[in-house]
């Protein structure tokens, strides 16, 4: 039978050399299998190590050597693709933009709650001034201060408590 011609290693007849070959083709059979495997991995230079395991994962892949660098850079950090999808639409330094958000209400010049408000046990200031709002959690009472001292409490029964008399007049 003739032998066959190719470049590259799925062009190997894999029923090829058939044993009515002449023993003289041998040597030529040898030779076409050793250029189509210089030919497909032609920059293989030393021995590979890598498994077939490991070479199928690469199927499909179509990034160059710098991108493909830089995800088994991240796999080595134990990054999830998930975790690593919440980076999604991030268009600068994170930490910048960590940084940039204010946790301060003094700064905020329109505040807004989008539920209850939980005070931690801690009162409510107003600006500078020195009133504060507080629960009082013993009796769920609320309690306004002025410069620490309680003015008046409004009981969760509907009771006002004052400190001093209490004056009402009409609409303010």
């Amino acid at each position: 039978m003739a032998l066959e011609t190719t470049t590259f290693i799925d062009g190997l007849v894999a029923t090829n050399p058939v044993s009515t070959d002449p023993l003289a083709q041998a040597d030529d059979h040898m030779r076409l299998i050793k250029s189509t495997i210089t030919s497909t991995f032609p920059a293989i230079t030393g021995a590979v190590t890598s498994t077939h395991t490991e070479i199928n994962q690469l199927d499909g892949y179509l990034g160059d050597v710098v991108d493909f660098n830089y995800l088994v850079d991240l796999h080595a950090t134990g990054v999830t693709a998930v975790e690593f999808d919440y980076l999604d639409g991030v268009t600068s330094n994170i930490q910048t933009q960590f940084a940039a958000i204010s946790t301060e209400l003094v700064n905020d010049t329109s505040p807004q709650l989008g539920a209850a408000l939980d005070t931690n046990g801690f009162a409510v200031q107003f600006g500078a001034s020195k009133w504060t709002i507080e629960l009082d959690t013993g009796d769920n009472d609320l309690v306004f201060k002025y410069n620490g001292s309680t003015v008046f409490k409004l009981a969760s029964t509907g009771a006002v408590t004052s400190a001093n008399e209490v004056t009402a007049f009409g609409t303010p």
